[in-house]
């Protein structure tokens, strides 16, 4: 089918079913976990990606990590880590609601939701990861409208808001990091 990045629609769930690192972001479209290329079995009725990259990599304790907010529960957040120190990697991490900020948190999902995609310090070295977002330059770098599913812009005034339906959301973001920033 075509290349495809992290977090990046793939198909809406009414052409198949999501496969190996496809997964479904619950607002009827099917997005990818990795970079790699999409493939669709029309026969099994399945969409994959398969992965540019392959090999394993052992993550270092300090390294800054990218990754893509797979599930967030009330206290632990899962991270499918697609990149480490520019290099790209598959592994998971888990973003720990201690680990956000230094103040208390009470809903995670103010601070990064699925398909949020994060850049976190690792913790450990070995797996599955712990994360951290604490720091300031570290948080959510690109994040999706929970109405509409558009993709959320960051304001001057540091909020995210949705230029579709102009919802506005509540995230720890990455300073000076964000992708999509209005003027």
């Amino acid at each position: 089918m075509s290349f495809v990045l992290p977090g990046e629609i793939v198909c809406v769930e009414e052409e198949a079913l999501p496969s190996g690192y496809v997964y479904n972001d619950g607002r009827g479209y099917l997005r990818s976990y990795v970079v790699g290329v999409a493939v669709l079995n029309k026969y099994k009725k399945t969409v994959s990606v398969k992965p540019l990259v392959k090999r394993g990599l052992t993550l270092k304790q300090g390294v800054i990590v990218e990754g893509l907010v797979f599930s967030a529960h009330e206290d632990v957040a899962v991270v499918r880590i697609y990149r480490a120190d520019s290099v790209r990697v598959d592994a998971t991490g888990l973003l720990h609601v201690s680990q956000i900020s230094s103040e208390y948190v009470t809903d995670m999902q103010d601070y990064v939701r699925p398909s949020d995609t994060v850049k976190a310090r690792v913790l450990n070295s070995t797996p599955p990861y712990l994360l951290t977002i604490k720091e300031p330059q570290l948080g959510v770098i690109h994040a999706y409208c929970g109405s509409c599913g558009e993709e959320l812009y960051l304001t001057s005034t540091g909020v995210l808001t949705c230029n579709n339906c102009g919802r506005v959301e509540k995230r720890k973001v990455a300073v000076g990091s964000y992708l999509l920033v209005t003027s």
